[in-house]
């Protein structure tokens, strides 16, 4: 997959990950876990998060942020992605799933970690991960992305 696709994505991510961060760290008022959550044809993601990191059942956490960086540049990338099959398990849809790990892990890794102190928190202390709301990959995307973006690979 080429990653160069994810460049809106990320550039979004880059500029307002960290104030959306801030928002969560500000409710949650201590550890937390912070989701991105999609569907399973990847059509826009939105920010799920909940006390602890206990990542039972967060599709139903009523904790959520809808930002326009997340949704509207992924939902873009999927459109212009006409040799993905998003419906069905594929390769491709495996690699799709990656290139989005790997640019999400990337702007995690970038927030500073002033951002962590300011509430009296350590990064460990939050637990980011990214998830389907149901379908393909859904234990698989989990798993593989609780590694990826808590610095784990």
């Amino acid at each position: 997959m080429d990653d160069s696709v994810f460049k809106a994505f990320s550039e979004g991510c880059a500029e307002n990950l960290a104030d959306s961060v801030e928002e969560i760290l500000e409710a949650a008022g201590g550890s937390c876990a912070i989701g991105f959550i999609t569907t399973d044809d990847f059509y826009g993601c939105y920010l799920a998060w909940n006390k602890g990191h206990n990542l039972t059942d967060y599709s139903k956490w009523e904790n959520a942020l809808y930002p326009d960086y997340l949704y509207q540049p992924l939902v873009d990338i999927v459109d212009g992605c006409s040799d993905i099959d998003f419906c069905e398990r594929s390769d491709e849809k495996w690699a799709f799933a990656e290139a989005l790990l790997k640019g999400l892990a990337e702007r995690i890794k970038e927030l500073p970690d002033g951002l962590f102190m300011r509430h009296s928190l350590a990064r460990k202390d939050v637990l980011f991960f990214a998830a389907m709301s149901d379908g393909d990959y859904v234990e698989e995307l989990l798993d593989a992305s609780v590694k990826r973006l808590n610095g784990n690979i």
